[in-house]
């Protein structure tokens, strides 16, 4: 069988990484001396790709659960809500606007509007403009809202959004009530209305396996989206996915240089914020203000959410430098 040794080199070389080379990094102990190749390599090849770049982008949530599609994995869910009187809660447009106006002051590389499925569209559409008249043509505005129809993909587009933010997550339409069919056709939907793509591969627990990964790895590079990722899923309180605990960093860190030595392509590779996932070839990070489906606090600001200026010291003590200005390649 090819050593991680053959796999990183077939990788410098740009040459395609087969599934079971893919497998085999996933599969690697996250303790051993070959984990810790793995990772080097992946720092220097995100180097490589982008420069020595990293970028920061920012999530504004628009609203909070109850929301109908039940993923257990989140915050919003009405099957994690345990009070039946909870209703939703909406973001004031005027607080949005000023949280998109700070994100542009801060030095953010591109702004998204998440929403959940509950939301209603229309107004997330005139919402989507809105915001594109507060910061202008320059900044990429990114979509997280429900799945799209062909013609709300096209309205999206024409409200000024540049892309949308979209995932089939591992266990879909089993801990969520969204089939996988549904997602895929999101994605087709996004791409012919000429809405580019960032997604990731997630939300990953203990539970899963290293096939399921892979497989699904693979499945999110073949979107050639513009940006990736590897998310761990965050043991929510509440959730009824938190009993089955969280991902240590150092798997996450494998996890997120495996796929980064398996995707030649994508420059920008999201995942937690710390250290030494900078250190392991992840060069995007989300800060995030408002609802936000992995926090159970109203305005994540006040909980897990980081400001621009964390994300930005903690890749400058990683040794990344900070984009300035937009993120290249949503408006071309």
């Amino acid at each position: 069988m090819i050593s991680v040794d053959e796999i990183i080199e077939k990788s410098f070389s740009k040459e395609a990484i087969s599934s079971e080379e893919a497998l085999s990094l996933y599969q690697t102990d996250p303790y051993s001396k070959e984990a810790f190749m793995i990772r080097w390599a992946a720092l220097k090849q995100s180097m490589e790709l982008a420069d020595g770049l990293a970028e920061i982008h920012a999530q504004i949530g628009l609203d909070s659960g109850p929301c109908p599609r039940n993923c257990q994995f989140c915050s919003f869910a009405a099957c994690n809500t345990k009070d039946p009187s909870v209703k939703r809660r909406e973001t004031p447009l005027k607080d949005i606007l000023e949280y998109a106006k700070i994100y542009v002051d801060q030095g953010a590389n591109l702004i998204l509007l998440l929403s959940t499925e509950a939301y209603d569209f229309d107004k997330y559409a005139e919402i989507c403009g809105r915001v594109r008249e507060a910061v202008g043509k320059r900044t990429p505005l990114l979509a997280n809202t429900g799945d799209l129809t062909p013609d709300r993909a096209k309205r999206l587009k024409d409200m000024g959004m540049d892309g949308i933010y979209h995932a089939a997550r591992l266990g879909e339409g089993a801990i969520t009530e969204i089939p996988v069919e549904t997602r895929l056709a999101t994605v087709e939907n996004a791409k012919k209305a000429g809405l580019k793509l960032s997604t990731c591969l997630e939300p990953i627990g203990p539970d899963h396996t290293a096939e399921q990964i892979a497989e699904r790895a693979q499945m999110c590079m073949s979107w050639e989206p513009l940006t990736s990722g590897v998310g761990r899923r965050v043991a929510v309180p509440g959730t009824k996915t938190a009993r089955l605990g969280m991902l240590s960093q150092p798997l996450n860190a494998l996890y997120a240089a495996s796929y980064r030595l398996t995707d030649h392509r994508t420059k920008l590779i999201a995942s937690v914020h710390s250290e030494l996932m900078a250190n392991s070839g992840s060069n995007l990070s989300w800060s995030e203000m408002g609802s936000n489906p992995r926090d159970t606090r109203r305005k994540t600001e006040s909980g897990r959410g980081r400001t621009v200026q964390e994300i930005k010291n903690l890749f400058s003590e990683a040794g990344w430098k900070v984009r300035k200005g937009p993120s290249p390649g949503w408006t071309d």
